[in-house]
Formats: C-alpha cells, sequence, structure tokens
C-alpha cells in the first residue's frame, strides 16, 4: 500500500503515512522532498488499489509468515515446461494448450486429463482410469504429509542441525577456502 500510495501522492495531496520513516527509508518524503509529477494517474489508481488492497489483506499476509512463501506458479510453470519443454521450440498454440493442461492438472489432478481425451473424443480404458486415480492419491498423499506440522517442525530441526553442524567445522577446522587463503 505504501508504494501505490507513495506513487499516488502529489505536493498538493501527499499520501506518505505507510512510507517508512527514517534515515533508512526508500521514501525521501519525510525529508524536504518536493513531488515530481504524479507517477500514477487517478484512473488507474482507482482500477488498481482493490488489487492493492487484496494483496495487503491480513488473511494473505499471515500465510506469508515464518516464511513459508514458496509461491504455486513455479509449480504450476513446471508442469506447463514438462509437457512443452521450452529447449524445443513449441509454437504458441502447442504452449497454450499445454498451459490449459496444467491448469487442469493442477486444479483437478490427473482426471483433467482424462476429461480432456473425453472431449477429443478418444477412448479411455479402465488401466488409464486407474492410472490418474493412483497419480491423484499419491499427489494428495504426498502433499498431506508435506503440509503436516510435524513434517514441518522435523525439515526446520534437520536445517536447524546441519546449520549448527556447520558452524562447529568452521570453528574447529578454521576457514577451508576463502579469497586469498593461500596467499
Amino acid at each position: 500500500m505504501a508504494t501505490l500510495d507513495h506513487y499516488c501522492s502529489s505536493d498538493k495531496f501527499p499520501r506518505h503515512e505507510n512510507c517508512l520513516a527514517g534515515a533508512e527509508s526508500w521514501c525521501k518524503a519525510h525529508v524536504s522532498f518536493k513531488h515530481p509529477a504524479r507517477l500514477i494517474d487517478e484512473n488507474v489508481e482507482k482500477i488498481i488499489r482493490p488489487i492493492y488492497e487484496e494483496l495487503s489483506s491480513k488473511e494473505l499476509l499471515t500465510r506469508c509468515l515464518g516464511g513459508h512463501t514458496q509461491n504455486s506458479n513455479e509449480c504450476f510453470n513446471s508442469t506447463v515446461w514438462r509437457m512443452s519443454p521450452k529447449h524445443l521450440n513449441s509454437g504458441k498454440k502447442i504452449v497454450e494448450i499445454a498451459a490449459y493442461m496444467a491448469a487442469g492438472m493442477f486444479n483437478e489432478g490427473y482426471s483433467a486429463v482424462l476429461s480432456t481425451m473425453q472431449l477429443l473424443d478418444l477412448k479411455i480404458g479402465q488401466l488409464c482410469k486407474m492410472f490418474a486415480d493412483n497419480v491423484d492419491a499419491q499427489r494428495i498423499k504426498r502433499e498431506n504429509r508435506r503440509s503436516s506440522y510435524s513434517s514441518k517442525e522435523a525439515r526446520t530441526a534437520r536445517r536447524l542441525d546441519q546449520l549448527h553442524q556447520n558452524e562447529f567445522f568452521e570453528e574447529v577446522e578454521g576457514l577451508l577456502y576463502g579469497a586469498g587463503i593461500a596467499d
């Protein structure tokens, strides 16, 4: 919200209440400052303000606490590029189809592939249905295991143990690499 208000500010209507104060702040309005011309037009602001408000909602921001901010788009993108690898020069239509298929798989699992096959009048056998159900069940099981509190706690504990072990080794052995260490 601070960035939007900052870029919608003018000398006549300054909006810097959300900007951080102090010497480290990127906003220079708390010091003597003359605003440039308004950087975001009022009509554009009316359109993008609801998006900013939604992105800065307490509910969404609390999901980011603790650094668990893995981007779901990465998973979606990897699904698209598995079907249409970047190194193979696919046309726009192929990438578009891969994106639609990935969206279906991402939201509904492999049953979306079966639905697509059915729409294309392809015969779906029992083995195909069993395969899709099995892949979907494994995916759900894996995600439930990953999202359980105990497994998150265990991963955090392993990461901390590894960090402490590395610090211990550095103290005992000293720095084994670095710029100019062999001089």
